[in-house]
């Protein structure tokens, strides 16, 4: 188990240095979300359950929600402002 729980901890590492050097703002989401169920199943594992359900709940869900919100939202920014440009003379 205690294998187990190292080989989580380095894939959570590798997935944090990731989400640096990732070009897309949607990919980092993505991979913070995958980041959080893995703490998660840490303190599963660890008979953490009250910190497990929280940081499932609050970590893995409801940021990239939000992240996926704010990327919308920016992106319709965008898109209107850039509509706007070169039609008046």
């Amino acid at each position: 188990m205690t294998a187990f729980i190292v080989v989580i901890g380095t894939v959570m590492c590798a997935g944090g240095i990731a989400v640096l050097f990732v070009r897309s703002l949607r990919s980092a989401a993505v991979i913070n979300g995958v980041v959080s169920l893995l703490a998660a199943l840490v303190f599963v594992m660890m008979k953490a359950y009250d910190v497990a359900i929280t940081e499932a709940a609050i970590g893995a869900f409801l940021s990239t929600a939000l992240y996926f919100f704010a990327i919308r939202r920016i992106d319709e920014a965008k898109d209107k402002k850039g509509a706007g440009d070169g039609d008046e003379e």
